[in-house]
C-alpha cells in the first residue's frame, strides 16, 4: 500500500539504479532507400531489482513469481531516439511485469519500430548498409540510472530472414553522452543482388550486345537502320518497365544508374554509326576515296592485309602473262591498227588498267580499276600497283563496320567490368 511507482527502486535515492537490456530481433519488414527508413519488429528483455517487491515465498504457499500490471509499479521508460514519425515509449499498456521473490523484475516488451537509417546506394545492388536503433532511458540521467547491455549483439533466436536483405552481423554498444546513456543496436545488412542482376543488368547488356550485331548485317539487306532503332527502343522500353526497381535517391546516385545511362547512350551511338557506315557503302564510286582515308585504311589493316592483296595481284599478273604468251604462240598475231583496241574472248569480262608504272597518272587508275566476282584484272606492271587503288568506298565501309563492331563490343565489356570492380570495392568513385 506504500508502494510509489514514481520513485526509483532504491532505498537510497542517491544510488544508481542498474537496468540491463537485451534486444531480440523478430523481423526486418522493409528498408526504404528513398525515405531512409527501416521497419523492424523487436522485443526487449529488461531486468532490474526492486527491493520493495521482495517476499518470503514460504509465507505465500511457495509462490516465487507473480505478474503485476506495469502501470502499478516502477519501470524504466525506454524511448527510441531515431524514429521516423514521433518519439514515444517502447511497448504498450497491457504488458505485465514478472517479479521473482528476490525482487528481480523481468519486463518483456515488444514493438513495431520505424527508425531512420542513412542509406548509401552508390554500389547498388551490391551495397551494404548499417542501420541503428538507438534507445535511451528518457526520464533519468546518468547519475540516477545505469543502462547496461547483457550481450554485445542482438539476439536472433526468433528472427525471420528478409527476402531482399541479408543480416550478416549485429552489434550492441553502450555510449555515454553527457547526462544521458544511449544504447546503439546496429544491424549490418547486405542486399541480395541476384534478382537485380538477372532482371535488370543482364537483359540490358544483352540488348546492347544484340544492338552491336547490326554491324555484321549486310549493308545491301536494307534492314540495318530498322534493326538498330528497334534495339534502341527495346532498351528504352525495358528500362522504363524496370525503373521502379532502381533506387530513386539522388544523394548519392547509384553507379548502376550511370552504367545504364551509358549503355543507352552507346546504343544511340550505334544507330548513328550505322547511318554513317551506310553512307560510306552507298557512296558513288565516281567520287574517289580520298588519299587520307586510303592511308587510314592501310593503318587499320595493319599492313598484313595490304601485303596479302599485293601477293594476290602479283600472282594474277603472272598467270595473265603466261596465258598471253601461250595465246600468242598458238595463234597468229592479228593485225593491229592505231587507235583500235583488240579484245580477246575469255569466259569473264576483262577490265584493263592502263597507266604509267610510276603512278603519276593516278586518275586513270581510279576510273578504270574495278573489283568484282565477274571481272578479272590485267595490269602490265603489277609491282608498281598503287596501294590506294585497292580501296573503294565499299571496302572502306566494311572496314568501318568491322572496327565499329569491335569497339562497341569492347565498350560493353569494359563498362560491365568497371561496374563490377567499383561495386566490389576494388575501385573508388
Amino acid at each position: 500500500s506504500n508502494y510509489n511507482p514514481y520513485i526509483r527502486p532504491n532505498d537510497d535515492q542517491d544510488q544508481q539504479t542498474t537496468v540491463r537490456a537485451t534486444l531480440h530481433l523478430i523481423a526486418i519488414n522493409d528498408v526504404d532507400e528513398l525515405s531512409g527508413t527501416m521497419s523492424t519488429v523487436v522485443y526487449v528483455d529488461v531486468t532490474w531489482k526492486d527491493p520493495r517487491m521482495m517476499w518470503d515465498k514460504a509465507d505465500y504457499n511457495n509462490v516465487w513469481q507473480i505478474l503485476v500490471p506495469q502501470n502499478l509499479v516502477w519501470k524504466p521508460d525506454l524511448v527510441v531516439t531515431n524514429p521516423v514519425k514521433k518519439v514515444r515509449k517502447i511497448g504498450f499498456d497491457d504488458i505485465m511485469i514478472r517479479y521473482n521473490d528476490n525482487g528481480v523484475a523481468l519486463w518483456y516488451t515488444g514493438d513495431y519500430l520505424e527508425t531512420s537509417c542513412d542509406i548509401d546506394v552508390t554500389h547498388f545492388p551490391f551495397d551494404r548498409q548499417v542501420c541503428t536503433i538507438v534507445m535511451i532511458p528518457w526520464n533519468y540521467r546518468h547519475r540516477e540510472l545505469q543502462l547496461f547491455i547483457v550481450e554485445n549483439n542482438i539476439k536472433l533466436d526468433n528472427f525471420t530472414e528478409n527476402g531482399e536483405w541479408i543480416l550478416y552481423d549485429t552489434a550492441a554498444e553502450r555510449v555515454g553522452d553527457g547526462p544521458f546513456e544511449y544504447i546503439y543496436f546496429k544491424l549490418y545488412l547486405e542486399r541480395r543482388s541476384s534478382f537485380f542482376i538477372i532482371n535488370l543488368f543482364i537483359p540490358v547488356v544483352l540488348l546492347v550486345f544484340l544492338n552491336c550485331m547490326v554491324f555484321l548485317l549486310s549493308a545491301d539487306s536494307g534492314e540495318r537502320i530498322g534493326y538498330a532503332i528497334t534495339c534502341l527502343l527495346a532498351i528504352t522500353v525495358y528500362l522504363t518497365l524496370v525503373s521502379d526497381t532502381i533506387p530513386k535517391s539522388s544523394k548519392p546516385i547509384s553507379v548502376l544508374t550511370f552504367v545504364l545511362m551509358v549503355l543507352l547512350i552507346l546504343s544511340t551511338l550505334i544507330c548513328f554509326l550505322t547511318i554513317i557506315g551506310l553512307r560510306f557503302h552507298f557512296r558513288s564510286e565516281r567520287k574517289p576515296l580520298p588519299k587520307w582515308l586510303c592511308k587510314l585504311s592501310r593503318i587499320l589493316r595493319c599492313k598484313k592485309i595490304r601485303k596479302q592483296f599485293g601477293r594476290i595481284f602479283k600472282s594474277d599478273c603472272r598467270q595473265r602473262r603466261i596465258r598471253s604468251a601461250e595465246n600468242q604462240h598458238r595463234s597468229p598475231e592479228p593485225e593491229s591498227h592505231p587507235g583500235v583496241s583488240q579484245q580477246t574472248e575469255f569466259s569473264k569480262p576483262i577490265v584493263s588498267i592502263v597507266g604509267s608504272s610510276d603512278g603519276k597518272d593516278a586518275s586513270i587508275y581510279r576510273q578504270s580499276f574495278h573489283l568484282g566476282e565477274s571481272s578479272e584484272v590485267i595490269y602490265e606492271d603489277c609491282d608498281e600497283l598503287p596501294e590506294y587503288e585497292l580501296e573503294t568506298w565499299k571496302t572502306f565501309a566494311k572496314l568501318f563496320d568491322k572496327y565499329c563492331f569491335i569497339l562497341c563490343v569492347s565498350a560493353v565489356i569494359i563498362i560491365g567490368a568497371l561496374y563490377f570492380m567499383i561495386s566490389s570495392g576494388r575501385l573508388s568513385v
